[in-house]
């Protein structure tokens, strides 16, 4: 059992009895000593992986990085040159890649993530065939190698979509790698299942693109998670520091995760001036529209035919970038709370491309990109800490949308609505809190970046998109599937659900239905301290389910088991009803409350009298947990005759059928 090391406050079975006795109400069963047989949740058991890096001090039982927390320092430098007519993009990759590990490594492994695309390659969904990557040289420690089996000796093999390879010489903990790699590949229109590619060759979004280093992970005891991308299941990134240089055809203007170090050879004056009044701006700056990219103002003069944009990021899970001669730019600001202490606010770039004739709708992207990014700012705590957000319209690539550091890919949105624009920005917007600061494994627990960007993003709408709630409407979704037993386990690794709605409820409508659960569950003071806690403490690194569930406990004081197990590793439903209203024995009248359901959780009961009278009712978890499947409400004569009760009359309750909250029923 997961327990939290603060002294505990959760109320005994005996305790809570007795309590509900004093104010005049009591379950018939647990008052006559009686256990009904029902299932109780099971202990949180963490992987062994786990219990070994909380033994090491790696992980904290707090829930917070333990004192020896390690993880590895990569850098790249890469240069890479595309052709936008062809698609061939190429480029060279040199890696530093920093051993912090407490041990030595005899090999390395590295994403290569454009081999998804070949022929006969392992995957889940269809997809376009390309050639995949080519890899024309391959250094390690300063030796060029050869592909072969890496057991013979140094060397590199390619295994579908992953690397490996041997060094001249093991890398010792606190010992730095040398990897120097060239490679080539054509872009395709839909590529990584519709997360990069391009559109009429008239804009590219290049993301998943160069030899990356997998994650050494402490949960496996300093193994590579090294899993391909198959179609489905997401992924699982170090944070590193890159140096890219990007060279396109004159009249191309790029955009990229990091910092624009050279914007006077790239750029014209005219689109410097602009960029720097989008800075301070609250208002839409054009930095380019269609007139300009005709006239070929945007950009600086190519005599060479061509043009190298310079970017550098520091602590990023990742690197994309977005290159166009035809869409529309434009620009604005948003304000965020303090970053750098000096006790103003500051402020973010936020950039938009898209094409009028394409996406109509994203004529108020900007807003919808600076309102998210506001918002999140202040809600999770934690300053967007980036020099630019970036928005780029990608019909013919992607239907929804995509994150990337500093930027998102999303499709026009045509024959839609703003709201719905708005939400995916919300969405796209929030991951750059998670995974994309707080580095959690995408591919193995989906429901920890999507769910809480669900949440956060229904946070958002219900302040900037107000008449709707829009927390029960997503809700909603999962209760129809779940009430259809057709839902799956949170905890099941991303590939591997199966056919129908489970991954989508098991990663974001569910996942956000419980953070709005546990927040009535816990109190809204509570929740904020340990949601912002969990961001606070887990940024720039990779935190897991159980250190999830650790800092809620730490705040809360209580052990959650009982809300981790039924609804995080199992499927189990609630399902709380007015079962019925009858005279009791020594006059008034009594309410029986039933659970029908099998996932324990609290419940609120209002209950209404003709002489005027609103009675407020709490059944605590532990009520349930003690094997009861009723409870029994005494209303005493004197407060009249009974006219209505009512279950959960906030809503916020995972019920799965809300018509028997109620008496009388309709």
């Amino acid at each position: 059992m997961m327990r939290s090391p603060r002294a505990g406050v959760r109320i005994t079975c005996t305790a809570f009895i007795a309590l509900a006795g004093s104010i005049g109400w009591t379950s018939a069963a647990a008052a006559q000593g009686q256990v009904v047989g029902r299932a109780v949740p099971a202990a949180v058991s963490p992987p062994p992986g786990y219990a070994q890096a909380l033994d090491r001090g790696w992980r904290s039982t707090l829930g917070s990085p333990g004192a020896g927390y390690w993880q590895q320092g990569t850098s790249y430098d890469i240069e890479a040159t595309l052709d936008p007519e062809t698609g061939e993009l190429s480029g060279t990759a040199r890696i530093a890649y920093a051993n912090n590990a407490p041990l030595t490594l005899g090999t390395v492994w590295l994403h290569l993530h454009q081999n998804f695309h070949q022929a006969g390659a392992l995957r889940n969904r269809t997809a376009e065939v390309t050639d995949g990557i080519t890899l024309s040289r391959v250094v390690a420690g300063g030796r060029e190698l050869e592909a072969g089996p890496v057991s013979d000796g140094p060397a590199y093999s390619v295994d579908g979509a992953v690397m490996q390879i041997r060094p001249p010489s093991p890398v010792s903990s606190g010992d730095t790698l040398t990897l120097e790699i060239d490679w080539s590949f054509t872009v395709p229109q839909q590529g990584i299942g519709e997360r990069m590619g391009h559109s009429n060759r008239e804009m590219y979004m290049i993301a998943y693109w160069f030899p990356k280093m997998a994650v050494l992970d402490d949960l496996r005891g300093g193994a590579f998670d090294a899993e391909p991308f198959l179609g489905t299941g997401e992924f699982y990134d170090d944070f590193a520091d890159y140096t890219v240089a990007i060279t396109v055809p004159e009249d191309w203007t790029v955009m990229a995760t990091g910092a624009l170090e050279n914007p006077s050879e790239v750029f014209s004056a005219l689109t410097i001036e602009l960029l720097e009044a989008a800075a301070t701006a609250d208002t839409l700056v054009t930095i380019a529209g269609q007139g300009d990219r005709d006239a070929g103002t945007v950009t600086a003069d190519a005599p060479e035919g061509s043009l190298t944009y310079r970017f550098t990021a520091q602590r990023v899970r990742d690197f994309a970038w977005t290159t166009s001669n035809t869409q529309r730019w434009d620009a604005t600001s948003a304000v965020v709370p303090d970053r750098d202490d000096d006790g103003e606010e500051d402020r973010v770039l936020i950039h938009s491309f898209w094409r009028e004739d394409r996406a109509p709708l994203w004529a108020e992207e900007w807003l919808y990109a600076k309102q998210a990014i506001e918002f999140h700012s202040v809600y999770t705590g934690l300053p967007y800490p980036w020099p630019h957000m970036t928005s780029v319209e990608g019909e013919d690539i992607i239907e929804g949308g995509m994150e990337f550091p500093m930027m998102t890919l999303m499709s026009s949105y045509e024959g839609t609505d703003a709201q719905a624009l708005y939400s995916v920005t919300a969405h796209e917007l929030g991951h750059m809190w998670i995974p994309m600061i707080v580095g959690t494994n995408e591919r193995r627990y989906a429901w920890m970046d999507e769910g809480s960007t669900d949440f956060l993003e229904n946070e958002s709408r219900m302040e900037l998109w107000p008449g709707v709630d829009h927390r029960r409407v997503e809700a909603r979704q999962y209760l129809e599937v779940a009430a259809g037993r057709q839902e799956q386990s949170l905890m099941r690794h991303s590939d591997y659900y199966e056919p129908g709605p489970g991954r989508s409820i098991a990663s974001y409508r569910k996942p956000a239905t419980l953070l709005v659960a546990l927040r009535e569950v816990i109190g809204s003071v509570l929740f904020q301290d340990a949601y912002k806690a969990f961001i606070s403490e887990w940024a720039y690194k990779h935190p897991t389910p159980w250190d999830f569930f650790a800092t809620f406990e730490r705040f809360v004081g209580e052990d959650l088991d009982w809300f981790w197990s039924a609804f995080y590793y199992e499927t189990w439903t609630v399902d709380h009803a007015v079962r019925s209203v009858g005279v009791a024995a020594g006059g008034g009248q009594t309410v029986v409350i039933e659970d029908r359901g099998n996932a324990p959780f609290p419940v609120h009961v209002r209950i209404r009298t003709s002489t005027g009278v609103s009675l407020q009712h709490d059944i605590g978890v532990e009520h349930w947990l003690a094997g009861n499947t009723t409870f029994e409400i005494e209303v005493p004569a004197d407060a009249g005759r009974v006219t209505r009760v009512e279950l959960d009359p906030t809503g916020f309750s995972p019920d799965v059928d809300r018509g028997n909250n109620f008496w009388p029923r309709g």
